[in-house]
């Protein structure tokens, strides 16, 4: 955390104002915690870290990050695995087959922050939700949220209640987030509110994949409802994160564990389903045609003013506007290239 120039009581983060999530004031900076001046609310400083959520609005509550034992969440802390030997090697595998890469590319958080670089000398850059996700350098303005402790967080903060004023931000990061929050479309809205005027969102989300996360996995998008999420934005570019491929590798594993609870089956089956998981999303790239059944969805668009995209524009545009998507972003001020239409049925 740093304090601002011109007033050193406020506190800020990386030069952004952080503010209260309940009410919307600048906080003010003590001795182990961030105070509203209005609310009164103390929210802490825990490991260095500033602890902003809104206790009566959140699922999450203050008082999970107090304690020694302080909320890591289910997707971390990989690297404490206290087991060792060939166990230890195995979990390493188990990690490497789930998490093999799709073969279709497309833009990531850094290829958005190269737009903005184009547009802008140092965008400001939100990351919401950003666990082990790093992006920019030591020179970039680049603010990391999560509701969980990770390497390289910066502030712990709940998407539906942003800590930080009106247009902070050039650009806001959101990848595998939006399924996890309980209001997507509130979400939305806080990443327009912060985004100045002409400021740029990229998200990428989940379609057809199976629950992860347990109890912290509330939604999925099909491909015109995740651009209708984000109808208060311009499209620059959208496209297909992960195919058909990735998709079938998830519903194998999931059909193999369902046959029986036994927890021999299950690893059994667990294992079949991950050596599946590599061969098969290769075949993205070359299942071009399955935007329907794709794995999930990503989205960079522009901050829209006055009225969002209406449902009609987007129901009668479906067949045009979705499908596997660029490899790259387009040069800034280049217009959206409209999809091909698609070939005619046979007769």
């Amino acid at each position: 955390m740093d304090a601002g120039t011109e007033d050193p009581g406020r506190a800020s983060l990386r030069g952004i104002a952080l503010h209260c999530p309940r009410d919307g004031t600048p906080l003010r900076t003590e001795t182990a915690s961030l105070r509203c001046p209005v609310c009164g609310t103390a929210f802490p400083v825990v490991r260095g870290i500033p602890v902003l959520i809104h206790d009566e609005r959140s699922v999450f509550a203050i008082a999970d990050y107090a304690g020694a034992d302080a909320y890591t969440g289910a997707a971390y802390g990989r690297d404490a695995d206290a087991t060792g030997g060939a166990r230890r090697q195995y979990r390493r595998l188990m990690r490497w087959l789930g998490d093999a890469p799709s073969s279709i590319r497309h833009p990531d958080g850094a290829a958005a922050l190269d737009y903005l670089r184009a547009l802008l000398p140092r965008p400001r850059v939100l990351v919401i939700g950003s666990g082990g996700l790093r992006i920019g350098g030591p020179g970039d303005c680049v603010v990391q949220t999560d509701v969980a402790f990770a390497p390289e967080v910066d502030a712990i903060a709940d998407g539906h209640d942003l800590p930080f004023p009106d247009g902070a931000f050039d650009l806001v990061v959101a990848v595998a987030v939006l399924e996890h929050v309980a209001d997507p479309q509130r979400c939305v809205a806080e990443m327009w509110r912060v985004l100045a005027p002409g400021g740029h969102v990229h998200a990428v989300t989940p379609f057809l994949q199976p629950v992860h996360m347990g109890a912290y996995d509330f939604t999925r998008f099909t491909p015109i409802g995740h651009r209708r999420l984000f109808r208060q934005f311009d499209e620059v570019a959208a496209g297909i994160a992960m195919g058909n491929g990735s998709a079938a590798a998830w519903a194998l594993r999931g059909v193999l564990q369902s046959a029986s609870g036994a927890r021999w089956w299950q690893a059994a089956a667990s294992i079949a389903g991950l050596l599946a998981t590599p061969p098969l999303r290769l075949l993205d790239r070359w299942l071009r045609h399955g935007a329907d059944a794709a794995g999930g969805c990503w989205f960079f668009g522009r901050r829209r003013e006055g009225a969002p995209v209406s449902d009609r524009d987007l129901v009668q545009g479906y067949r045009q506007g979705f499908g596997i998507g660029p490899t790259a972003l387009p040069r800034p001020g280049v217009p959206k290239q409209a999809a091909p239409e698609p070939p005619p049925p046979p007769a």
